[in-house]
C-alpha cells in the first residue's frame, strides 16, 4: 500500500531536483567554495558539482577546459566519489583505471584528481568538490583534512539552499512547497493507482493571533510545533508516511486512497485533542479536514491542491470534522466567487447596478415620508440577482464600501433631479458597520450632500448590522456625529435577531423600523398582536418615531396605526418604483385613499380582542 514517498527518499529526490536547477546566487558562492579548495590544496584547476539521478551538474570551472555542464552520471571522473560516498585521490590519473580513459586524462589536463562528495545528514550525495592539476602530485595529510573541511562546508551551505525552499521553518518539517514537488514528481512519472491529498486544519489563525496577543509570539510559536506530532500521535500516522507543513496550523498528507479512508475514518472519531500552550494552560482543538482523490496519470496538481482546500473550508464551513471534496459544492463556490468578481465590474460599468425606491407612508395623514433607496443588480448574463445575494457576496469584502458609496451617489444625483422637478423626499440609505467605522464617513458625507445643493435633512441613515455596530467604538463615534450634522438615523430590523433593548440608548436613533417578523401576523396571533402592541407603546414612551416593514394589507396596517406606528412600508402602499415611477404615484395619491377607506370601514373583530 502507498502512504507516500518514504521521508528519506522524498527529502532526497526534491533536495536533487532544487540543485540541479539554475541559482546565480546559489553558483556565486559555490565557486568561492571550489576556488577555496585550490588554494588549499595547492593546485591550479577546480570544479564543483551537483546531482540529479540521472546527470552530474557542473556550478563553477576553473582552468579546466571541461566543455558540457551536463554530463550523464556514468561519464564523469565525480561517479566513484557519488556512489562510493567517499573522498577519491589520484595522484597520478594515467595510472589509474578509473580514470585513464577520460579524455582530460589522455590530453594531460588532468592528471592529479580530487573529489570529496558533499553528503547531507540524511546520507544523500548533493554533490561533488573537486580539485586537478595538470602533473602528478602528492598533497600532504593537512591539505587533505582541510579540503574535507572546505567540502563539509559548502554541503552546510547546500543543506540551507534546500532547507529554505522546502522546509517549514517554524515546524521543520516538509512544507508545501515540497508536497507540490512531490506530486508534481508523480504526475511527471505518470505514476498509477489512485492517491488522496488530504489536509487538517488544527486552529483558527485569528483565534491563535489573538493568543499570541496575550501570551507571546514565543508561546503561540511552540504550540503551533506542537501540532504536528500531536496530529501524527492521533491519527497513527504510519512511520514512512511524509507529514507536511500546508500552512501555520495546517498540515496535509499524500497517501493511498485507501489509506485516506482509513485516516478519514479516524479524524471523525478523533476525541477532544488539546494542545498545551504554556505550563498550566491548554486549549481546546477542533480538527478539521478535507480530502480529495489524486490520479497522477489524469489530473493537474495545482487543481488538486485547490480543490483540496476547498474541502476543507467546506468542512470548516459546515462544521463537519472530514469532508471529501464535492464536486457540486465547489462549483457553487466557484460561481460565487465569479459572482462577487462580476460584482466588482458592475461597480465600475454604467448600465447594471441601479436604484428603486420604495415609500414610507405616514399611517395618521396618508402622506408619503420619504423612500428607501434599495439596490438592484441586472446581470448581463445572468439577469437580476437577488438583493440578498448582492449583500452576502459583498459584505466580507471592500466590495461593501465601494457599494455604499455608489449608492450615495446616486442617491444624491437622483434627489438633485426630482428636486429640479419639485418633488422633495427624504431618501433613506442602508449603511454597515463597515461604512460606520471608516474614519470621516461622516464629514464626506456632508460634504458630497451640501456640495449637490441639498440638506443633511435630505438623506436618513438606515442603520444595519446593530450588534456590530454596538462592539465598534469608531462606529458609534460616527453615528454621533452623523446625527450632530442633522442626519435622521434609522435602525432597521428591530425585532429580528440581535435586539436587546438596552442598546436603544447607546445609539442616537431618530426611527425604528420594526422587522416585518414582529408584525406581519399581528391580525392572525394573540401573542403577536401583545408583542407587537406593547414593543411600540414601549418606543413610544421614549419617543422614538415608529415604523413598521412588510406591510401588505390594510387590517394589519389598521391595528399597528391604533397601537401607535408611525409610518409604515410594504406592498399594500408600494412596491419599490424606479425613479421615473415616483412623480406619477405621488401623484395618484394612493396611499391616502387607502387610509381614508381604513377610517370609514367597520374594524374586523379579532377572536381574542385587540
Amino acid at each position: 500500500m502507498f502512504t507516500g514517498l518514504k521521508k528519506s527518499e522524498s527529502k532526497r529526490l526534491a533536495a536533487l531536483e532544487l540543485l540541479s536547477k539554475e541559482d546565480k546566487s546559489r553558483d556565486a558562492a559555490l565557486a568561492e567554495f571550489a576556488r577555496l579548495a585550490c588554494e588549499v590544496m595547492g593546485v591550479e584547476g577546480c570544479f564543483i558539482t551537483t546531482f540529479d539521478d540521472e546527470y552530474q551538474y557542473i556550478k563553477y570551472v576553473k582552468n579546466i577546459p571541461i566543455e558540457h555542464v551536463k554530463i550523464r552520471i556514468e561519464q564523469t571522473m565525480c561517479q566513484y566519489s557519488l556512489h562510493g560516498c567517499q573522498t577519491v585521490i589520484s595522484s597520478d590519473t594515467r595510472l589509474d583505471e578509473r580514470f585513464n580513459h577520460q579524455p582530460l586524462v589522455k590530453s594531460g589536463n588532468i592528471l592529479f584528481y580530487a573529489s570529496a562528495p558533499m553528503i547531507n545528514k540524511d546520507g544523500t550525495v548533493l554533490g561533488t568538490l573537486c580539485v586537478s592539476h595538470p602533473e602528478i602530485y602528492t598533497p600532504t595529510s593537512r591539505q587533505i583534512t582541510n579540503f574535507h573541511r572546505v567540502a563539509a562546508l559548502a554541503t552546510v551551505y547546500l543543506e540551507s539552499c534546500y532547507t529554505i525552499g522546502l522546509i517549514d521553518a517554524l515546524t521543520g518539517i516538509p512544507n508545501r512547497q515540497f508536497l507540490v514537488k512531490e506530486m508534481e514528481r508523480l504526475t511527471l512519472e505518470k505514476t498509477s493507482g489512485s492517491y488522496a491529498l488530504m489536509i487538517f486544519d488544527c486552529i483558527d489563525m485569528p483565534r491563535a493571533y489573538e493568543l499570541s496577543r496575550y501570551l507571546g509570539v514565543e508561546a503561540l510559536e511552540k504550540m503551533l510545533r506542537s501540532f504536528g506530532p500531536l496530529l501524527r500521535l492521533r491519527l497513527k500516522l504510519k512511520e514512512e508516511t511524509t507529514l507536511y507543513a500546508f500552512t501555520t496550523g495546517r498540515y496535509a498528507v499524500l497517501v493511498d486512497m485507501d489509506y485516506a479512508l482509513t485516516l478519514a475514518k479516524r479524524a471523525e472519531k478523533l476525541p477532544g485533542i488539546k494542545a498545551k500552550i504554556t505550563g498550566d494552560i491548554d486549549i481546546n482543538l477542533t480538527i478539521h479536514a478535507g480530502y480529495v482523490k489524486f490520479s497522477p496519470q489524469d489530473d493537474n496538481v495545482q487543481e488538486i491542491v485547490r480543490q483540496g482546500i476547498s474541502a476543507l473550508h467546506e468542512s470548516i464551513r459546515e462544521k463537519i470534522r472530514v469532508l471529501q471534496f464535492n464536486p457540486i459544492l465547489d462549483h457553487k463556490r466557484n460561481k460565487d466567487f465569479k459572482l462577487l468578481y462580476d460584482l466588482s465590474e458592475a461597480i465600475k460599468a454604467t448600465d447594471q447596478l441601479y436604484l428603486v425606491f420604495q415609500p414610507k407612508i405616514s399611517l395618521r395623514s396618508g402622506k408619503t415620508e420619504g423612500v428607501e433607496a434599495l439596490l438592484r443588480w441586472k446581470h448581463p448574463e445572468l439577469g437580476q440577482i437577488s438583493p440578498a445575494v448582492i449583500v452576502a457576496l459583498a459584505e466580507k469584502t471592500t466590495l461593501m464600501t465601494d457599494l455604499t458609496q455608489w449608492v450615495i451617489k446616486s442617491v444624491i444625483s437622483q434627489l438633485k433631479q426630482w428636486k429640479q422637478q419639485g418633488i422633495l423626499l427624504p431618501v433613506s440609505i442602508n449603511v454597515t458597520v463597515s461604512d460606520f467605522s471608516r474614519p470621516g464617513f461622516a464629514d464626506e458625507l456632508e460634504q458630497n450632500v451640501l456640495a449637490a445643493g441639498l440638506f443633511t435633512s435630505d438623506v436618513r441613515i438606515e442603520c444595519l448590522e446593530t450588534e456590530k455596530v454596538l462592539e465598534s467604538d469608531p462606529a458609534l463615534e460616527e453615528l454621533d456625529r452623523l446625527k450632530l450634522l442633522g442626519f435622521t438615523i434609522l435602525l432597521d430590523d428591530f425585532g429580528a435577531g440581535y435586539s436587546n433593548i438596552s442598546y436603544l440608548r447607546r445609539i442616537p436613533i431618530d426611527v425604528i423600523k420594526l422587522d416585518r417578523s414582529l408584525v406581519s401576523q399581528v391580525t392572525t396571533d394573540t401573542g403577536s398582536r401583545i408583542i407587537a402592541r406593547n414593543v411600540i407603546m414601549m418606543l413610544k414612551e421614549l419617543h422614538y418615531v415608529v415604523l413598521a416593514e412588510g406591510i401588505e394589507d390594510l387590517e394589519t396596517a389598521r391595528m399597528l396605526a391604533e397601537y401607535g406606528c408611525d409610518e409604515a412600508q410594504g406592498y399594500l402602499f408600494s412596491r419599490p418604483l424606479s425613479p421615473e415611477e415616483i412623480p406619477a404615484w405621488l401623484a395618484d395619491n394612493k396611499p391616502f385613499r387607502l387610509l381614508s377607506k381604513m377610517a370609514t370601514e367597520p374594524q374586523q373583530q379579532h377572536l381574542y380582542g385587540s
